[in-house]
């Protein structure tokens, strides 16, 4: 063959790289900051979450959407601006374009760890419009950046089969020893 192993090999890993959803094409660069969520991006938040819901669970029936829309916007307003529920947002121009969201679990002392908080992670979103530009990694990174700073030991999600694989990338694994009961 005409060219050399070093070439031939780089030629295989991008026409690999060019098969894999990280090659997609942009028509511009993916700008927003991450900053945790205020008052102000309730509304976003709302949409958000019932988007998240919808794509989890499948749409509600039109008769529950106006009642879990304003538990859920109940529950924000509550909970975000004193800090019982930490959210995270991607702000790209002024847009809510993704969020994640962390509640500290305030639990007893472990005796393999001093720092007694965990913290579960709720609702990481990204529009479909941004995903696969770093949106969700980087509230993710926020949050887990924040769980630190708070001193939690430990960090605990429900993952989608969408979001594993970013999940595993961050360093989550799966304990295999959770169990769960519904109570309702």
């Amino acid at each position: 063959s005409g060219a050399s192993w070093p070439s031939s090999v780089a030629a295989a890993a991008a026409m690999a790289l060019a098969r894999t959803w990280h090659h997609a094409a942009m028509t511009e660069p993916a700008t927003y900051t991450v900053r945790r969520a205020t008052l102000a991006d309730i509304p976003a938040l709302v949409d958000l979450r019932i988007a998240f819901d919808g794509e989890l669970a499948g749409p509600l029936p039109a008769e529950r959407t106006d009642e879990h829309r304003a538990a859920v916007e109940t529950y924000l307003r509550s909970h975000v601006p004193d800090g019982r529920y930490r959210m995270w947002v991607a702000d790209a121009a002024g847009e809510v374009v993704g969020m994640a969201g962390l509640v500290v679990i305030d639990r007893p002392p472990h005796p393999r760890s001093r720092r007694a908080p965990e913290a579960m992670v709720f609702n990481v979103m990204t529009l479909p419009a941004w995903r696969r530009r770093g949106v969700g990694r980087a509230v993710m990174e926020a949050v887990i950046a924040d769980g630190r700073a708070l001193g939690c030991r430990r960090l605990v999600l429900r993952a989608s089969d969408d979001g594993s694989h970013l999940y595993a990338a961050l360093g989550f694994t799966d304990p295999g020893s959770w169990r769960q009961l519904d109570l309702d």
